[in-house]
């Protein structure tokens, strides 16, 4: 039996742009729901749910020390339209490459965008199809078209981590002609081949496994098909679906029809177990036993994403897509203290740097549970968070430099100081259990949004790092959550002793003294009898309300 080193790669685009022809014109062997079999597909024209088919090449030079006898691709053919997003988020967690479809007499759309961003967020690896070059017209000036095409949309690309990407300009229907050659594809299959790394893939980990398909067969028991995440699994292995608490073994495994005896990661398989009503479960996970949990709180390390053009406060509710599902979360943000961030001009390029590290592939920041984390009223993006602090008492406002305006001074960067950027988490609420790796990656957006509109409607981005149970108050108590309190009063007097004061206005009337007691306060210039101000008779105090702490309204810390 040859041995196959599969990659898996989705294929993305706005609808209409053809992306189902150029799969079709790509591929050799058909599997679930391959170039639209679905019968509303068929009815609407258009890509409702994850097709897959594939092709295969010979194994090239620099893949030529792999174990392995040929190479094949995996097509992930993802819906386009808006209201389907959820499918296609769904999709991106399985792929190790993508080709972004892109009618090339339109340019980037909306889905377009959409696609570009979860793409950032899956894969580091990217060609682009500019299809229907046929279109462009007349033929003798088709070259110089197609080069303004890749000026022009590589101008976009370069403010994603995908700058300098292959762009191939291709036709899969040519004229629309169903019997005409397609245009381009071998220059777009070399583009793929020419992606795949020289390096083995890891088989490490427990078996964990993307069911996208499930159904019965007669005599046989029900087929989950699917793709291999992580580890591997062999006929007889006993598999788990945590959803529904069952455990099966593994009667049969079959790749694109051919029995196998084993699958790695990386492999897309079916999956033959027996006992299974195939009408419980459509799609979600299948994992070695006891290695994938159910939750209804989590802390995600995030970023967000700079196509959202809206705000992303705390105590909003948005659609979280986590593994195989989607559900509203409640959202609590939060961050590193001041003076604990990076400069600005370190922002951009730690935001690039985490598209790779919080990717389905990459490893997110450890979270620390015993350090302190300052809530946020909204998760920030490359503009900054302001000083949780503000200004301090009598610190002078900086003033434009000489031949500058103030707000174009403030559009230069002025103020920095009073900006912190740094690394951002949130706390996830579920409405519903959520089952899904512990590092599963996490999309939030605002599917609720005009899906005919023109604005992103993905918001923010990450990795799970810790599991919580938000029903537990002592489990949440231990997020070390803190908002900064600050109160003022004014020195009515001085005591004889230099040290004592008596101040107005810095307690209420009604507090608890006690609450107080040993805190510090905070003078402009110092306790002096002599020579004060006004300003000077100012009193600041500063202190931390742990925000998940029972007693947060009985004891205050500094």
């Amino acid at each position: 039996m040859k041995r196959v080193l599969n990659i898996n790669v989705g294929v993305l685009g706005h609808v209409d742009s053809g992306k189902t022809s150029l799969v079709a014109a790509l591929s050799t062997q058909l599997s679930t729901a391959a170039l639209d079999k679905h019968p509303q597909s068929k009815e609407r024209g258009i890509t409702l749910d994850l097709g897959f088919s594939a092709f295969t090449v010979p194994l090239p030079p620099h893949l030529s020390h792999l174990p392995y006898d040929e190479l094949q691709f995996t097509l992930v053919d993802c819906p386009g339209h808006a209201s389907l997003i959820r499918t296609i988020i769904g999709g991106v967690q399985i792929i190790d490459m993508m080709v972004l479809v892109v009618d090339v007499t339109k340019g980037l759309q909306t889905q377009t965008a959409e696609c570009l961003v979860v793409g950032e967020v899956a894969t580091s690896r990217m060609v682009v199809a500019l299809n229907k070059v046929d279109l462009l017209q007349p033929e003798q000036e088709r070259p110089k078209a197609v080069r303004r095409a890749i000026k022009r949309l590589g101008a976009t690309f370069a403010m994603t981590k995908f700058a300098g990407v292959t762009m191939i300009p291709v036709s899969a229907k040519p004229a629309g002609q169903p019997g005409a050659a397609a245009l381009g594809l071998d220059d777009l299959r070399a583009a793929l081949v020419g992606l795949v790394p020289p390096a083995p893939r890891a088989v490490s980990g427990p078996f964990l496994f993307a069911i996208d398909h499930c159904f019965p067969i007669k005599g046989q028991g029900s087929v989950l098909t699917g793709t291999v995440l992580q580890g591997s699994v062999s006929v007889n292995d006993p598999l788990e679906l945590p959803v529904l608490k069952l455990t099966r073994p593994v009667r049969s495994i079959q790749m694109f029809r051919s029995p196998v005896q084993r699958a790695v990661q990386g492999d897309r398989v079916g999956i033959c177990v027996t006992q299974l009503d195939a009408g419980l479960l459509e799609r979600g996970l299948a994992c070695a036993p006891g290695t994938v949990p159910t939750f209804r709180g989590a802390v995600a390390a995030v970023e967000k994403i700079r196509f959202y053009a809206g705000r992303v406060p705390s105590r909003a509710r948005f659609h979280v897509s986590v593994g195989h599902s989607t559900v509203m979360a409640g959202l609590t943000f939060f961050g590193t203290p001041d003076g604990a961030g990076l400069p600005r001009a370190a922002a951009l390029a730690a935001s690039i740097a985490n598209l790779a590290a919080m990717a389905a592939q990459g490893t997110p920041m450890a979270f620390d549970a015993a350090r302190d984390y300052l809530y946020q009223d909204e998760l920030y993006g490359l503009e900054g968070r302001p000083q949780a602090a503000g200004p301090q008492p009598g610190q002078p406002a900086k003033q434009p430099a000489a031949g500058e305006g103030g707000s174009e001074a403030e559009a230069e960067g002025e103020g920095e100081e009073d900006r912190h950027f740094g690394p951002q988490w949130v706390l996830l609420q579920f409405d519903q259990a959520v089952t899904a790796p512990r590092d599963a990656l996490v999309i939030g957006a605002k599917f609720d949004a005009d899906i005919h509109g023109e604005a992103c409607r993905l918001a923010f981005y990450g990795r799970l790092v810790r599991l919580v149970d938000p029903s537990r108050p002592e489990e949440l108590a231990t997020l070390r959550l803190f908002k900064l309190k600050s109160r003022s009063g004014v020195i009515e007097r001085l005591q004889p002793d230099g040290a004592t004061a008596i101040v107005r206005g810095l307690i209420k009337k009604e507090s608890d003294v006690a609450v107080f007691a040993g805190l510090k306060v905070h003078f402009q210039n110092g306790l002096a009898a002599e020579g004060r101000s006004a300003e000077d008779n100012v009193v600041t105090l500063r202190c931390k309300r742990y925000i998940f702490d029972p007693n947060a309204k009985k004891v205050l810390r500094q």
